[in-house]
C-alpha cells in the first residue's frame, strides 16, 4: 500500500514540476518617463518671468515610473507618479486577459488603450503649448482617457471592435441613463494598401467626450502613399439642446523626406446660437523637423487660433472675453541621448502663452524662452 501511494505521490509531483515548467514566464518590467520646462519670459506688465512646468502645465513631470508584466495571456500595468512632488498615479493603471488571439479584456482607471487614436503632436505642444492649441487625440480618440472603466476589445486581421464602460461618478451616478452615457463602442476596417476606416459613439459619461451630449465620430486615416501619414476626423454631437458645436472636422498630415519631417493641422469647428461666438472656429498649424545628425535636430513651427476658436474653448479661462485671434511661432533645438534629451527654444505668441500662471491678459503678446529636459528608461 505504502508503495502505492509513494508512486501516486510522485505521478502528482512530476505533473506539478511538468505544468511549472509548461507555465510561461511573465516579462516583468520598470519604465519612466519624465519631461522638465524651465522656462524664462515677460509676464503681463512686461516682468520677467522664470518658472519650472511641463508642456500641459505649471506642474513638471519630474517621475512618471511605469511598471508592468505580461505573458502571452495575462498583463497589468501601472503608472505611478511624483508630479509636483507628491506621489500618486497617471496615464495607464489596467490589468488586462486575452482569452482568445485577437480578444482583450481590460479593466482599471485610465485604460488609455491607443490602438486607433489619432493624434498630432509636433512643434510646439512638445514645448510650451500655445493657449488653444491641440495636439492629443484631434483626429480620433483613444479608448479610456479616464476614470474606472472596464472594455472588451477585439483586433485581428484587419477587424477592429470594442465596447467599453465607465463607472459614474457624482450627478451621473444617479442617472437613470447612466450605462448608455457611460458607453463608449466603436469599429475598425483596416483595407489593405489603402488605409483604416473607424468610427465610434462615445457617451455623455465617457472622459475626454462632451458631458453635453454623445458625440459620434469617425475617421479614415490613409497609408497608401508612401512617407505619407494622413488622418481625417469627423465629429459630431446627437444633442442640439445644450452642446455649443454642431460639427468639428480635423487633418492632420506629415511627409517624410530625406532627414526632413513636415507637419499639417487643421481643425474647423461650427459653433452654434448657443456659443459665445456663433460662427467658424478655426485652428492651423504647420512645422518642420529636421535631423542634423550626431543627434542634433531642430524643429519650429507655426500656430493660427482665429477669436472664434478662443472664445468658445475659453482656452484662457474666464478671463478671456474678447474674440482675439493668437498666432504662435516657435523654433528650438534639441541634443538628443541613448535615454534622453536637452534642448532650448523661444517662442512668441500675439496672445497668453498656454500653461504659463502670470500670463493671464489674452490680448497681450508674449514671448518665452523654454529649456527643455525628457528622460525615458
Amino acid at each position: 500500500m505504502k508503495k502505492v501511494a509513494l508512486s501516486l505521490l510522485g505521478f502528482a509531483l512530476a505533473g506539478v514540476v511538468a505544468f511549472a515548467q509548461a507555465a510561461p514566464a511573465p516579462v516583468v518590467g520598470i519604465g519612466m518617463w519624465g519631461r522638465q520646462m524651465t522656462a524664462f519670459g515677460n509676464t503681463d506688465n512686461s516682468d520677467i518671468w522664470g518658472g519650472l512646468g511641463a508642456s500641459w502645465g505649471t506642474t513638471p513631470r519630474i517621475v512618471g515610473l511605469n511598471i508592468n508584466a505580461h505573458t502571452d495571456t495575462v498583463g497589468f500595468s501601472i503608472t505611478p507618479s511624483a508630479d509636483n512632488g507628491t506621489f500618486g498615479l497617471t496615464d495607464q493603471n489596467k490589468a488586462w486577459i486575452t482569452p482568445m488571439p485577437g480578444l482583450t479584456v481590460e479593466a482599471g482607471l485610465s485604460l488609455e488603450t491607443d490602438t486607433w487614436r489619432g493624434t498630432a503632436d509636433f512643434g510646439s505642444y512638445d514645448w510650451l503649448r500655445f493657449a488653444g492649441t491641440h495636439g492629443d487625440s484631434v483626429t480620433f480618440n483613444r479608448i479610456g482617457e479616464g476614470g474606472m472603466a472596464s472594455a472588451i476589445e477585439y483586433n485581428k486581421d484587419g477587424i477592429g471592435a470594442w465596447a467599453y464602460l465607465q463607472v459614474p461618478t457624482g450627478s451621473e451616478a444617479s442617472s437613470k441613463d447612466a450605462l448608455g452615457n457611460g458607453m463608449n463602442v466603436g469599429a475598425a476596417y483596416v483595407i489593405p494598401s489603402i488605409g483604416t476606416i473607424k468610427a465610434q459613439l462615445i457617451g455623455s459619461g465617457v472622459s475626454g467626450g462632451s458631458s453635453a451630449s454623445h458625440l459620434v465620430q469617425g475617421a479614415f486615416n490613409l497609408s497608401a502613399v508612401a512617407n505619407l501619414y494622413e488622418e481625417v476626423g469627423v465629429v459630431v454631437p446627437t444633442s442640439s439642446t445644450t452642446i455649443t458645436y454642431d460639427y468639428a472636422v480635423s487633418d492632420y498630415l506629415t511627409y517624410t523626406a530625406d532627414k526632413a519631417k513636415i507637419h499639417g493641422l487643421v481643425i474647423a469647428t461650427g459653433y452654434n446660437s448657443k456659443a459665445a461666438k456663433s460662427d467658424m472656429g478655426l485652428e492651423i498649424g504647420v512645422g518642420v523637423d529636421y535631423d542634423l545628425g550626431d543627434g542634433l535636430g531642430v524643429g519650429a513651427d507655426v500656430r493660427y487660433v482665429n477669436g472664434s476658436q478662443e472664445l468658445n474653448s475659453q482656452s484662457f479661462g474666464s478671463s478671456y472675453t474678447k474674440a482675439t485671434d493668437m498666432t504662435g511661432v516657435f523654433a528650438g533645438l534639441t541634443k538628443g541621448f541613448s535615454n534622453g534629451l536637452i534642448g532650448i527654444g523661444v517662442e512668441y505668441s500675439t496672445a497668453s502663452l498656454g500653461g504659463q500662471a502670470l500670463n493671464t491678459d489674452p490680448t497681450a503678446a508674449h514671448w518665452s524662452i523654454p529649456v527643455r529636459m525628457e528622460e525615458w528608461f
